[in-house]
């Protein structure tokens, strides 16, 4: 039986800490809110005059772009990640929050770097301060399992005896005899 703990996040959280999380490694050399300075003064966000949902903070958003270039990340696949991983959630500090950034929203902040000329620049930046501890970011990649049917052969049962007597059903067109067994 496995047992239960109230304390489970908590004491996952500590593995994760003793086992080395390379996020929380990456936050200690990383100067994100300078980032996220230097991204508002070089892309500044929309005006809110028509209302809307308030938008994600830039230092978190910073935050996602780097995991997804690390991850080599597309922006369904970050989203999916985000929701799924404890260590994107505590690298992002959405541990406790119940929104996370989705696919649109990814798209649209990159699209307001993008368009500022200020994308280059982040990861440059982020090269940098890495450098200066003597370490280099080294993307990797996560790899996506999906679930796909197999297709499906129907042959009835008088046909599968023709095919056991080493003979080809007549009714068969010439596409079904090169794919199929006999």
């Amino acid at each position: 039986m496995i047992k239960e703990s109230l304390f489970a996040a908590e004491e996952r959280e500590a593995k994760l800490d003793r086992l080395g999380d390379v996020l929380r490694a990456m936050e200690r050399h990383i100067d994100f809110k300078a980032l996220a300075a230097e991204i508002d003064r070089a892309a500044p966000r929309p005006s809110r005059e028509r209302g809307g949902r308030p938008p994600f903070p830039t230092e978190l958003m910073v935050r996602a772009l780097i995991l997804q270039n690390l991850y080599g990340l597309s922006d369904e696949q970050m989203e999916y990640q985000v929701l799924d991983r404890l260590s994107f959630q505590r690298f992002l500090g959405l541990r406790h929050s119940s929104q996370v950034p989705d696919r649109t929203t990814l798209w649209t902040f990159r699209e307001r770097l993008t368009a500022a000329q200020a994308g280059d620049a982040l990861f440059e930046a982020v090269n940098r301060q890495l450098a200066r501890h003597g370490y280099i970011a080294r993307g990797g990649q996560i790899v996506d399992a999906s679930r796909v049917p197999v297709p499906r052969q129907h042959v009835t049962e008088e046909e599968r005896e023709q095919i056991k007597a080493q003979a080809t059903p007549a009714d068969w067109k010439p596409a079904e005899r090169r794919h199929r067994p006999g």
